[in-house]
């Protein structure tokens, strides 16, 4: 019944987030040709240019948690917000060495944006929403991705001055909107921080599982068009918006399960799927079955983060939550930066169908790997016995 009464303020803060996320996406439809165009610069510095944002992101993140719990989650939410259009400004010069270090900043202020947002949706949602506010995040990342690129083709503002004026308007206007919601829940009644080190170590098992999830992930936004070429079919143009809408409508008609039914348990499922799904994509020789394959790891994937979410969370109090959050999704950093250069050596050295295929492999080790203290996750009621 709380939860619905927050309704309206937790669909707010989303819209907060995806306005952020659309900055994000609207830079990234324009990096390639820009960085490779405009600045002159090769594959590597494409590659470190989208990138580097996930490099501020991985230490920020558990920082910014811990400063939500500290002064309240939406001062952390506009700081991080403003941050991000503030971040913008080095890209004006026109250099590949100022859009790295704009990227940088950008990637600062997405996750002390990000953690922030996390926890004012984990106390909006309540404790019976917990994996469910936990996946929504997600949400807000793939939409705003999504709303990016369509509103860089809708405004025309390739590779212009305006593209920055855009990139710099959308986390403000996520700020300002977010700056407005009155019933934001304040810092924690008690602040009895725990050292950073420690909360990773304390995530570590779940935010390990969360890292081998994105060497899937990874795989797929690296290799996909590859691999179905080699198979001789022309459907690279649909791997990403079939993936995407795959996870958005498994967080949105499934987003309760991991609460209702045990992290744990729903892990083990969504991890199969990703696995099963990867294999099958690396083998598809027809149209019909890459595409199932692809929407069967999207709702593995889908599921799989907010489970992980959950075990990450448990037993951690309510004052510490932010810290929690933040450094469990900094695995999420970790994942894409290592699992990218992981899963290209593999394929150097062979196909990329192979790298797919490895990929499952260790999407699969999330199981082992996060229910090892099975004991200490029933006492916490995230396993059924």
């Amino acid at each position: 019944m709380q939860f619905r009464k927050r309704w309206g303020d937790y669909l707010a803060v989303l819209v907060a987030a995806v306005a952020c996320y659309a900055a994000l996406g609207a830079v990234l439809r324009a990096m390639p040709t820009y960085v490779d165009g405009r600045l002159g610069g090769g594959s590597v510095a494409v590659g470190l240019a989208v990138g580097a944002p996930a490099i501020t992101g991985a230490v920020l993140r558990p920082l910014g948690g811990r400063w939500s719990d500290r002064f309240g989650a939406r001062p952390m939410v506009v700081l991080g917000a403003v941050m991000m259009a503030l971040g913008v400004l080095p890209a004006w010069q026109a250099s590949l060495g100022s859009l790295i270090a704009s990227r940088l900043l950008v990637g600062a202020g997405e996750a002390v944006m990000m953690s922030a947002t996390v926890l004012w949706l984990l106390r909006l949602a309540g404790e019976e929403h917990q994996g469910r506010s936990l996946g929504h995040i997600g949400l807000a990342n793939y939409a705003g991705l999504t709303i990016g690129p369509l509103l860089v083709e809708l405004l025309g503002v390739h590779h212009t001055d305006r593209l920055w004026v855009l990139a710099s308007a959308l986390p403000l206007l996520g700020a300002a909107l977010a700056a407005a919601l009155r019933s934001a829940p304040g810092p924690a009644q008690r602040h009895e921080p725990t050292p950073v080190i420690a909360m990773i170590r304390r995530t570590g098992r779940p935010g390990a599982g969360l890292l081998l999830v994105n060497v899937g992930y990874v795989a797929v936004l690296s290799f996909g068009a590859t691999v179905v070429a080699r198979h001789g079919l022309g459907i690279a143009a649909l791997i990403v918006p079939v993936f995407g809408a795959g996870v958005i409508i498994s967080r949105v008609a499934l987003g309760s399960v991991p609460d209702r039914m045990g992290a744990a348990r729903v892990l083990v499922a969504s991890a199969l799927l990703e696995a099963a799904g990867l294999v099958v994509f690396a083998e598809a020789a027809t149209t019909g079955v890459s595409v199932a394959a692809l929407a069967v790891l999207s709702v593995g994937q889908g599921l799989a983060v907010p489970s992980l979410g959950l075990l990450a969370v448990a037993g951690v109090p309510e004052h510490q939550r932010g810290a929690a959050s933040g450094a469990f999704f900094a695995w999420f950093d970790a994942g894409v930066g290592l699992g990218g250069p992981a899963v290209g050596l593999v394929a150097r050295f062979s196909a990329p169908d192979i790298a797919v295929l490895c990929a499952g492999i260790a999407v699969a080790a999330v199981v082992p790997v996060v229910l090892l203290k099975r004991a200490a996750l029933r006492t916490a009621g995230l396993v059924r016995a």
